[in-house]
């Protein structure tokens, strides 16, 4: 079972995240520029999109 004998890296991580440092929090892990910039992404051409219907309806455009 991997899952028993996988080694702890707890404080490792603590050390990392809780160094000074000028970069955002939620920035700091390896893959999470990805993950902000994918939901920045998707919300903000959710909010686009909705911009767009509603002008559309307001003009009275199908």
């Amino acid at each position: 079972m991997s899952l028993v004998n996988r080694p702890n890296n707890v404080a490792a991580q603590q050390r990392f995240f809780q160094a000074p440092s000028n970069t955002l929090l939620f920035l700091r892990g390896p893959r999470d520029k990805l993950f902000v910039y994918t939901t920045f992404l998707v919300l903000g051409t959710g909010v686009a999109g909705s911009l767009w219907g509603a002008i559309n309806m307001a003009r009275g455009n199908k």
